[in-house]
């Protein structure tokens, strides 16, 4: 919390400063020596498109495109083989199907909870690139209204690779207007994905800011994780969703559900429009791994699929973190100590306190027991402060 840490930066957490790692920035570079090698299989009566590694018998992942129903991805198998990370159709939420695309408004149609075919008609499915280290595939749907005529042809083009940790999911979707669209203001709607969920399950979700759980929930970042503890497994699994600069309304507003379902929200801000005969293009990319949540890594892993690298790369949680800061709860030192969450075998210690501080850059004793603060008011490239 921004306002509870510039009460309390001034502590002298003289143990707790060498618990810190100070990591230079850099890029999380994916290991093509250790890629595997990947082949597709169609199977046009059925409408599915099975992805497999060449030394695995079953699928890796199934996208399935019948002819009368929304697309979506079930199972998609953890990199080790232990456990499904999907789930199709639960009871607590009957339309979610895997990992989907659907908004909840499109000129008021409801496509997230209604995934059949008077809203959904298939115009094709086709593989791109059916083997080798990167696989490819695309489906193409068209989107109905009530009277049954096309409002939106939306296209999904599917690339992955994998390596014996890891795998990564890329999509461009594309939306191109039959009609003047309008994406109608919602918590949800958009890319979501549904993992197998049970009452108990041990699970959580974390964002690029280090908001957890119903914390995340509404939140913008560039990124998201849910992992969960499925079946056949003692650590967790994960899927992380990163979204891209280029896409509007970036970082994504995503919805966290009390399932742990995630998925896109860009419609949470307000309405969108798509005008007729405009193509709207949003791009992301998912990672499947499992065990520790690493968010730094992860965060280099983003960079590495947006290319973005440069130190301000990550300019954009600075905005979260003073809606944060704006909304949280003003904390005394000893009760800010109190909240933080530290290493193990460390401890804070509060030794002084000014409410006054604002904006520190730098902290110091000197010789005589004085503590002494720089302070940043703003940018001397702004020309005053």
């Amino acid at each position: 919390m921004i306002r509870s840490f510039i009460l309390f930066i001034s502590l002298i957490l003289f143990n707790f400063w060498f618990g810190f790692n100070f990591y230079p920035l850099r890029g999380f570079t994916f290991l093509k020596d250790k890629e595997v090698e990947l082949n597709i299989k169609e199977n046009k009566a059925a409408g599915t498109i099975s992805v497999y590694r060449v030394d695995i018998k079953e699928p890796i992942l199934i996208q399935h495109a019948k002819a009368d129903f929304r697309p979506y991805i079930h199972p998609i198998s953890s990199p080790d083989g232990k456990g499904m990370l999907t789930e199709y159709s639960p009871g607590h939420h009957k339309h979610q199907t895997g990992l989907y695309w659907g908004f909840t408004r499109v000129n008021g149609r409801d496509y997230f909870h209604n995934p059949s075919g008077d809203y959904w008609k298939k115009v094709s499915s086709r593989v791109l690139e059916a083997a080798g280290k990167e696989v490819k595939w695309q489906t193409v749907y068209d989107l109905l209204d009530e009277k049954g005529n096309k409002v939106l042809t939306e296209t999904q083009n599917w690339s992955m690779r994998a390596n014996d940790e890891k795998f990564f999911l890329e999509l461009e979707w594309k939306g191109e207007a039959k009609t003047d669209i309008t994406i109608g203001k919602y918590d949800y709607g958009g890319l979501f994905l549904r993992m197998p969920w049970r009452e108990g399950i041990k699970g959580e979700v974390v964002n690029a800011a280090r908001q957890r759980n119903e914390k995340a929930e509404g939140q913008s970042a560039m990124w998201v994780d849910a992992g969960m503890q499925v079946e056949g497994r003692d650590d967790l699994a994960h899927i992380a969703i990163f979204d891209h600069p280029q896409n509007k309304g970036y970082p994504q507003t995503w919805r966290v559900d009390n399932q742990f379902g995630i998925g896109t929200a860009r419609s949470r801000n307000g309405d969108w429009k798509i005008n007729k005969g405009e193509t709207e293009v949003i791009k992301h990319q998912l990672v499947v791994y499992t065990g520790k949540l690493n968010d730094l890594e992860l965060t280099d892993m983003w960079r590495d699929y947006t290319g973005e690298k440069s130190m301000y790369s990550t300019v954009a949680l600075w905005a979260i973190a003073q809606k944060e800061g704006r909304e949280a709860k003003f904390l005394t030192p000893q009760q800010a100590a109190e909240a933080m969450t530290i290493k193990d075998g460390f401890k804070v210690n509060v030794w002084a306190a000014e409410p006054m501080m604002t904006q520190p850059m730098a902290f110091c004793w000197d010789d005589k027991g004085r503590l002494w603060i720089a302070e940043n008011k703003d940018y001397e490239s702004r020309g005053y402060g």
